[in-house]
């Protein structure tokens, strides 16, 4: 089951309430989608209780999960091994899997589900990132969307409103989602969407925003900052995997492929920020995503989290 709850989005600050896109009563689902009975299993059993320790400790058990979890193809989600590098985790991928993101099958997913991003039917972490976005694009804004699909969160945005005179947006990707962003912008007739493959190529940043590709990069947090010649005055961070624990990766087993993930130490990844000049604007929980490595408990991230940062003169 789902759990609901209304909020009006706001007018962007260089609108009225009466132009397109900019006003609407949106429903925010706050709750995750029911799910299976295995996978609430291995959630509550394999994952998050005592006795999944126990179990893990067993021999073979934890690699014959392994073998279950690393070879569906029809089953999104599941989290396998904890590893201390990215290097390590990619290892461990099996060789008749896809490996990372970077291939058709990945950057295919979206392709034809443009159309189905509802305006009025949307989590609550996108109704956050939603809410800034509207509040900070003006004229002539530049924004990096780092990781950023096809560009989902571009469209979504289209949804409540259009972008101001001569604002950029510019989707950093993936070679193989690169080209297929570019072609669903070509049929989309999309305005002021680029795609760059390199984060140094774009000239200017006024607004960095990443919604949930971080922790799938061999490089982010620290280095995200130094890819750019001058830091963004605006940064928001979306599906962030945080645990007050020792940082450490995992692999997700999205279904078209295998990808390393990361987990971060949640102190270190806002002092990072913090530390090079940007205040802590706005936090959200993130209730509808969630780690579970099975048979590592003390390993388990019950939900994610999202960031509004601004850099301080």
């Amino acid at each position: 089951m789902t759990e609901a709850s209304y909020l009006d989005i706001p007018p962007p600050a260089n609108r009225s309430i009466g132009d397109k896109g900019a006003r609407g009563r949106v429903v925010i689902f706050s709750k995750r989608f029911k799910m299976s009975y295995f996978t609430r299993l291995v959630k509550e059993t394999l994952a998050n209780t005592r006795m999944a320790g126990w179990l893990g400790r067993i021999p073979f058990v934890e690699a014959a999960y392994g073998r279950y979890a690393l070879f569906r193809t029809n089953h999104t989600g599941l989290f396998y091994g904890v590893y201390g590098s990215y290097e390590e985790a990619l290892a461990a991928i099996p060789p008749s899997r896809l490996a990372g993101w970077d291939n058709e099958a990945s950057a295919s997913i979206w392709v034809d589900n443009i159309h189905q991003l509802n305006p009025y039917f949307i989590q609550l972490s996108s109704y956050a990132v939603l809410f800034w976005l509207l509040r900070i694009i003006r004229e002539g804004t530049s924004l990096i969307d780092f990781g950023g699909s096809i560009g989902l969160t571009y469209y979504r945005y289209l949804r409540f409103a259009s972008l101001p005179a001569n604002a950029r947006w510019t989707v950093v990707e993936l070679p193989k989602i690169v080209a297929e962003g570019r072609r669903v912008a070509a049929r989309e007739a999309a305005i002021n969407l680029e795609f760059e493959t390199a984060i140094e190529a774009v000239p200017e940043c006024d607004i960095l925003l990443s919604a949930g590709a971080l922790q799938l990069m061999e490089r982010s947090v620290p280095g995200l900052l130094e890819m750019r010649a001058a830091k963004p005055p605006h940064i928001i961070l979306n599906k962030i995997s945080l645990t007050p624990g020792e940082a450490y990766w995992t692999l997700q087993n999205y279904g078209p492929a295998i990808s390393p993930y990361r987990v971060y130490n949640e102190a270190e990844f806002i002092g990072y920020f913090e530390n090079a000049g940007y205040e802590l604007v706005d936090r959200w929980a993130v209730p509808e995503l969630d780690c579970y490595v099975p048979f590592h408990p003390e390993r388990c991230v019950p939900a994610f989290a999202g960031f509004y940062f601004a850099k301080q003169d």
